[in-house]
């Protein structure tokens, strides 16, 4: 039996291609950047992000397991049809890292299923934190000691689902992300208002309590918000469940189809560019339905042709403004286009919007003699926060992660 093994492993090895030479130094460049040491433990094994602080005017190198997760998965999926040296050097360094964050919400309580943005942290005083440092912490800075999200434990579920680890994390996540939905609020969150009804019974973003009046409150603008990216990445975390491992429980049930009425009524008014409160432009929107839309997530599919048709109108925009240098949109795009539209189905003009997509994207590339990456000036994600802070991530390894996987992609 273990010979059998070895001998599927190998020919699954075999059918493997090499990356060809540009794509194998982007992989390079990720490799190598990885955090192999730091001096907080809770930094090795995931790549530095640089968050822009609009309200403290600081850009501070910092390390979240969402962008780990984020990285982790597309790497993942690049290496279904590419080899990938020293990969499992990477996934061991970056499990590590995750294992700390799943125990740490054991520490502190936190929903089963959950896990934070931010590592746990220590103060000089003795306190637990979650933030990417304690430099900041009591400042005028008051975004620290952030709740566990339903956001960053999507991904969480998606990684952990791909590569097999902790099922009772994926067990939890579809009992617990039920409990925190948008129904019988005493409060709205102010972002929200613009662009969807009260009372909609979609999922909310932390897995906090909504208690405005309660010291302390770890949510941002101290009500939860409704974001519909995160609805779409929390739908395609459930359709990975259902349709492989198990049914989902009633209650769970019933909320992902009043997500999918939200998802459907932003798609039908076009509010891909207001309904986010943490993301940034509506390519983050496609992106995120392109997912749930590989992932089998059925109540979403008839929107298909109209995402595809949207995405095109954007991607040919791009086209024509290269002055823009939006090569993280550009990347987004290509494996939005890619995703809903498989290749035995493309028309030849089709095929040749993807190849100038791709040709523009290597423009924005910077090589070295043995690595290359994607610089990422547009943000890979942000957000508002207490009204007087507007957040944009962005990291090299995030951004070259996504060329990476929008060139290889078929």
């Amino acid at each position: 039996m273990r010979q059998l093994v070895l001998l599927i492993l190998a020919l699954s090895l075999w059918a493997k291609e090499e990356l060809p030479p540009l794509e194998a130094k982007l992989y390079a460049y990720i490799k190598q950047t990885q955090i192999k040491e730091h001096p907080i433990p809770r930094y090795v094994g995931t790549w530095l992000t640089y968050p822009k602080y609009s309200g403290v005017r600081k850009e501070i190198p910092e390390s979240n397991s969402f962008m780990t997760l984020q990285t982790l998965i597309l790497l993942e999926e690049v290496h279904k049809d590419y080899r990938l040296p020293g990969l499992e050097e990477i996934y061991s360094l970056a499990n590590k890292q995750l294992e700390h964050y799943v125990n740490d919400a054991k520490k502190t309580h936190e929903p089963s299923g959950t896990i934070s943005f931010w590592p746990l942290l220590r103060t000089d005083g003795g306190e637990w934190i979650r933030s990417f440092d304690t430099q900041w912490y009591n400042t005028s800075m008051r975004i620290l000691d952030v709740g566990n999200d339903f956001d960053t434990s999507s991904q969480a579920f998606s990684w952990f689902y791909l590569s097999k680890q902790h099922p009772q994390f994926l067990d939890s996540f579809v009992r617990n992300v039920s409990l925190y939905t948008d129904a019988n609020r005493q409060a709205e969150h102010p972002l929200n208002q613009q662009w969807k009804e009260p009372e909609t019974g979609a999922f909310m973003t932390w897995a906090e309590d909504e208690a405005p009046l309660k010291y302390p409150n770890r949510i941002m603008d101290l009500v939860n918000d409704v974001d519909c990216v995160v609805n779409l990445n929390i739908l395609t975390a459930l359709s990975m469940y259902e349709n492989t491992i198990s049914s989902l429980p009633l209650q769970t049930r019933d909320a992902r189809q009043k997500s999918c009425e939200l998802v459907q009524d932003v798609i039908e008014n076009s509010k891909e560019d207001r309904c986010a409160t943490w993301y940034t432009r509506p390519s983050h929107f496609y992106l995120a339905y392109s997912k749930a839309y590989k992932a089998d997530t059925f109540c979403l599919q008839k929107s298909n042709e109209l995402i595809l048709s949207r995405a095109k109108a954007r991607a040919k925009y791009l086209l024509e403004h290269p002055n823009m240098h939006a090569y993280t949109e550009l990347a987004e795009y290509l494996i939005i286009l890619k995703s809903l539209n498989e290749k035995e189905k493309r028309s030849r003009l089709f095929e040749a919007l993807l190849e100038a997509m791709e040709h523009q994207l290597k423009k924005g590339i910077t090589q070295r003699e043995t690595y290359a990456y994607l610089p990422s000036k547009h943000s890979l994600f942000g957000g508002e926060a207490f009204g007087l802070f507007h957040f944009n991530w962005y990291g090299r390894a995030n951004a070259t992660a996504l060329a990476l996987r929008a060139l290889t992609m078929r």
